[in-house]
C-alpha cells in the first residue's frame, strides 16, 4: 500500500465516519491514509498486524485458508469496516486473509499509537463493540450460507456481493479465476461450471469475453435469498 498525502482529504474522511468523535486528538494526528490497488493484500492470515485500518472507499474481500490449503470465502467489507481489530485486543496473530476488491482507501494508525490509551477511552471502546458485534453477526449469517445454502444460491451472493453498488467490480469475475472461485465457495470447479452454464442457459447471466456479465439481477436476488456475502 502507498501513502496518500493529502491532510484535508484524510481529515475529511475521517470527518464524514465520525473517527473524529472517537479517537482523541493525538491519535488523530497519528492517522495515516493509504490507497490499496485491486488484489493487493491488506492483512494474510497468520502474520501479526502493527496497524488498525479503517475502510473509507473501496470494497475488501475477507477469506481464510484451510488445512487442505483451500481457500473459503467468509464476507465483504465496505466503509466504514476495521481490519486488525481483533488483533489490536487479543495480540494475536491474523485468522483470515483481507484483500482489496478494488481501489481502497484506508485510515491507519499504528498499534503503538493507541494501545496505552485506547482503554480509557469510552467512545472508541463502544465503537470497536459495534464493530465486533456486527462481524459476529455477519459471520454467523455467512457461516450458515457456507454450510447450507445450494452452490447456486452461495454463487449468485458473490455475484451480487461484488457488483452491488460497484458495477465496474465485475471485472473481477473472470472465468479463467474460476477455479479459484470454486474453492472460495466451498465446491468442485466442475460444479461451479455446471450452476454457470445452467444460469448462462436462464439468460441469467452471460459470457462475455472470459468474463461473467449479470443479465437478470432480480432473479439473481431471488436466487441469492436475499443472501450477500456482507
Amino acid at each position: 500500500m502507498k501513502e496518500v498525502l493529502d491532510f484535508e482529504l484524510m481529515r475529511k474522511l475521517a470527518r464524514q465516519y465520525g473517527l473524529d468523535q472517537v479517537l482523541d486528538e493525538s491519535a488523530m494526528t497519528e492517522l495515516r491514509l493509504l490507497e490499496a490497488d485491486k488484489g493487493e493484500t491488506i492483512c494474510e492470515k497468520g502474520e501479526r498486524p502493527e496497524r488498525l485500518y479503517f475502510l473509507v472507499q473501496g470494497k475488501l474481500k475477507i477469506f481464510t485458508t484451510l488445512p487442505n490449503g483451500k481457500s473459503l470465502l467468509l464476507r465483504f467489507s465496505t466503509p466504514l469496516a476495521l481490519v486488525g481489530d481483533l488483533e489490536l485486543v487479543n495480540g494475536k496473530e491474523a485468522n483470515n486473509t483481507v484483500q482489496s476488491v478494488n481501489r481502497s482507501l484506508l485510515l491507519a494508525i499504528s498499534y503503538r499509537a493507541i494501545q496505552n490509551t485506547y482503554v480509557e477511552n469510552p467512545k472508541f471502546l463502544y465503537f470497536m463493540l459495534s464493530q465486533v458485534t456486527h462481524k459476529l453477526h455477519t459471520f454467523s449469517n455467512l457461516s450458515s450460507l457456507n454450510m447450507l445454502y445450494p452452490v447456486e444460491s452461495r454463487f449468485a451472493s458473490y455475484l451480487l456481493s461484488i457488483t452491488e453498488q460497484d458495477a465496474a467490480a465485475s471485472e473481477e469475475i473472470q472465468t479463467s479465476k474460476l477455479t479459484e472461485l470454486a474453492d472460495l465457495l466451498g465446491t468442485s470447479y466442475r460444479h461451479l461450471n455446471r450452476v454457470i452454464q445452467d444460469l448462462c442457459g436462464r439468460d441469467i447471466i452471460r459470457k462475455v469475453r472470459r468474463k461473467i456479465v449479470i443479465q437478470n439481477v432480480e432473479e439473481l436476488r431471488e436466487i441469492a435469498g436475499g443472501n450477500i456475502y456482507e
